[in-house]
């Protein structure tokens, strides 16, 4: 039998934050092990390629040599294919949570692969507005990111190629924007002060301590936003359309 959790009630109207962070930590919570693992895999790439990267000592203590400029290459690809896999794979697990349904690991890939090439030209098109944005004093671009912040799950759950879940991601979050902005704001900044404990922590402990810290905390941060942007799209479709979990998540049966 299907229950929807009380959690995931309607929130008709408008976006309410401390709903938004409250079931975000549910979903997170309950899938910890999964998400954590899959956050771990993310986060592996970074990790390797600093733990490989050639160093010379300077005045200014262990620098990285010219080597690392096509590491950090490869580093940085391969960690955005993961990424979109993850994230992908915790908006199926997420929403059939949400559903009272059962999620294997199997599925949630086969769902994952089955959107990866649109999800992949919807972050290609989503980096360059952006980066065009950022260079045009910076607020464009920050703007843009809001505007377009729930277009990847626009992309997975409701099927949209990668210029129609970009016009989606706008339409869902318009009149809602300086809302998401601080909720991502106030994700970003307690992430900071996490990693700045944890780094000056495991600093005292040495360089490699330091590094599996932040390998640990990125993977437990990437699987937290991303309960925190399933519920952002969820309470937005909710919102704007006064649809139920069961019709949001229907597209998975």
């Amino acid at each position: 039998m299907t229950v929807t959790p009380a959690y995931a009630r309607p929130v008709e109207g408008d976006l309410r934050v401390g709903h938004i962070f409250s079931s975000a930590w549910t979903i997170f919570s309950a899938n910890f092990p999964t998400f954590f693992v899959i956050g771990l895999v993310v986060a592996l790439p970074n990790l390797l390629l600093f733990m490989t990267v050639p160093t010379e000592q300077t005045a200014f203590g262990p620098t990285p040599t010219g080597a690392i400029g096509w590491r950090l290459v490869v580093g940085w690809v391969l960690a955005m294919v993961l990424n979109l896999m993850s994230q992908a794979i915790i908006l199926y697990i997420a929403f059939q949570y949400l559903r009272g349904q059962p999620a294997p690991v199997g599925d949630a890939v086969q769902k994952g692969l089955a959107r990866f090439l649109p999800i992949l030209g919807l972050v290609a098109l989503f980096a360059l507005g952006v980066w065009v944005g950022l260079l045009l004093l910076v607020i464009p671009g920050i703007m843009l990111m809001i505007r377009w912040s729930v277009s990847v799950p626009a992309c997975v759950v409701e099927g949209t190629g990668p210029v129609a879940s970009l016009g989606r991601s706008a339409a869902l979050t318009k009149g809602h924007r300086w809302k998401i902005f601080g909720i991502f704001l106030l994700v970003w900044i307690v992430s900071v002060i996490v990693a700045s404990l944890l780094g000056l922590i495991a600093s005292q402990l040495g360089t490699v301590a330091n590094l599996f810290a932040n390998f640990f905390w990125t993977a437990c941060w990437a699987a937290y936003f991303n309960s925190v942007l399933v519920m952002v799209y969820h309470d937005l479709r909710v919102a704007k359309e006064g649809v139920d979990v069961n019709q949001i998540a229907a597209v998975f049966d």
